[in-house]
């Protein structure tokens, strides 16, 4: 096993361990939640021990959040994701029209709102603490604010008015609280980072890879800006990850199977990814829900599931280029089982499976050691060039972002024109916009980030139509029956 792997889970033991001490946080949805936790003073190590521990529910395996539910739930809603209509984990559609809550959602309600919690205490420790110095505390304190920050903007999108809690449960008093105005949640969201990119270092080191740097900062903004239309601090933002991509230590992986290495601790690439490893019970879940029965004989997970797949007349699939390499790793319908390809069994329907997340070597199907990318170099690029169109037209800093990403999907070097990849030019705004669309949806595939894509920018009717769905007449979700049987404020 990868040395800095190891040391990421030997974090994440030790942050389930202290899941105990923030019991409070952890209880915040029962009816008579604990005193909140106190500590008569900090020092480095407790400092750290917290801090680690207000990342552990992002990191759960098993805590049905990245992996098997939210990864799954919302990456159904996708216009390219078909799967079977009567599965448990696939209610999505049903209770989002219905308005009904999907009890499916409820771990990743209560997963988020640990996370956010533990953030809580945190930040409350800093500023009761006198004994260290202030200095001293400030990288700690910027990652609060980013966890609760990234919980935030995943829940404002998914069920958006929620409550906005920011301070700690101190008792059942506390447990009421009403839903917040999006736009008082987006508020406080960027409040938060603008806080987070100052108190953030610029790197960390490898033992500590997956902890939140200044680049995460901005790039969170950047993504928070685009998805409210203010192109203008969207595309400063991208701008800022980009032009301190040497500082950051980011830049444009050449290989696919290097940047989704199940082994690998990190990479150029990698601004945030939630991390796993290859250890039973601290490993990802996906690569199971998108493979067949025979996974693990085909060497491609532990366990195959038949959930996820697509079809080739959705028009994403059917126009995506057979010379660029994404489409290939990404899709698959012939697999290699003692040294010849046969057919894959496929199921709902459907024309190909899901191959960007593979693991020969997980230790069982919640043993898959794939990171979770929720921001990458390459998004800094994408928003760039969406940004910078949206202001300003097509011009050649929109172009050379986007082409960028396109040469690397094409295999060619990224810094120098391609007639086989880059994006043909003379094209008009819109043209162009609906290309940067399309290359997110080839780029970000299975990345859960396509549902969201849709939404804001308006394209969920038109596209789930034109790929024989159902079209959702809702946007967002109920709050989980979990929340309201407790939280009496919510109507």
């Amino acid at each position: 096993m990868n040395k800095m792997k190891k040391q990421i889970t030997y974090a994440i033991v030790l942050a389930t361990i202290l899941s105990l001490v923030f019991a409070g946080c952890s209880k915040q949805l029962e009816e008579n939640p604990v005193a909140q936790f106190t500590i008569s003073s900090l020092n480095a190590n407790t400092l750290n021990a917290l801090v680690t521990g207000a990342y552990e529910p992002l990191a759960r395996s098993r805590g049905r959040l990245w992996e098997s539910r939210l990864t799954v739930e919302l990456e159904s809603m996708s216009e390219y994701a078909f799967t079977e209509p009567g599965d448990v984990l696939i209610n999505t559609y049903v209770s989002l029209n219905t308005k009904v809550a999907n009890s499916g959602f409820d771990p990743i309600w209560t997963t988020f709102y640990q996370a956010i919690g533990r953030s809580n205490l945190l930040l409350k420790a800093i500023e009761d603490d006198k004994v260290m110095t202030d200095a001293s505390k400030q990288v700690a304190k910027g990652e609060a604010l980013f966890i609760r920050s990234l919980c935030y903007f995943w829940v404002v999108r998914t069920w958006g008015p929620v409550p906005l809690r920011l301070t700690p449960i101190s008792g059942s008093a506390d447990v009421n609280l009403a839903v917040s105005d999006i736009n008082a949640i987006y508020t406080q969201i960027i409040a938060d980072l603008k806080l987070a990119e100052t108190y953030l270092p610029e790197k960390v080191t490898a033992a500590n890879a997956g902890r939140a740097t200044a680049g995460a900062a901005k790039m969170m903004l950047a993504d928070i800006y685009l998805n409210l239309k203010d192109y203008t601090n969207a595309k400063a933002k991208a701008k800022e990850v980009i032009d301190n991509k040497s500082a950051y230590g980011y830049d444009l992986v050449s290989s696919l199977e290097t940047l989704y290495s199940p082994t690998a601790a990190t990479n150029s690439e990698d601004i945030f990814s939630i991390k796993f490893d290859q250890i039973a019970g601290f490993g990802f879940f996906v690569p199971a829900y998108a493979a067949e029965s025979r996974a693990k004989d085909a060497g491609l997970a532990a366990r195959g599931l038949f959930v996820l797949g697509t079809r080739k007349t959705v028009p994403l699939i059917a126009g995506w280029d057979t010379q660029d390499l994404r489409r290939d790793f990404n899709l698959y319908n012939m697999v290699t089982i003692g040294g010849k390809k046969v057919p894959a069994i496929l199921t709902h329907g459907n024309d190909y499976f899901w191959g960007k997340y593979k693991d020969p070597n997980a230790a069982d199907e919640v043993g898959a050691g794939n990171d979770f990318y929720l921001y990458r170099y390459a998004e800094a690029l994408m928003i760039f060039a969406e940004a910078e169109n949206q202001l300003n037209g097509p011009t050649a800093d929109a172009y050379n972002a986007i082409n960028q990403v396109r040469r690397r999907g094409y295999g060619v070097p990224t810094t120098t024109a391609s007639a086989l990849a880059d994006l043909p030019a003379g094209l008009t705004k819109t043209a162009f916009d609906d290309l940067v669309f399309r290359e997110r949806g080839y780029e970000f595939f299975f990345e859960v980030k396509r549902w969201f894509d849709m939404e804001r920018t308006g394209r969920t009717a038109a596209y789930t139509a034109a790929a024989g769905k159902a079209v959702p007449t809702e946007h967002y979700y109920q709050i989980p029956d979990v929340e309201k049987q407790n939280n009496t404020a919510i109507k």
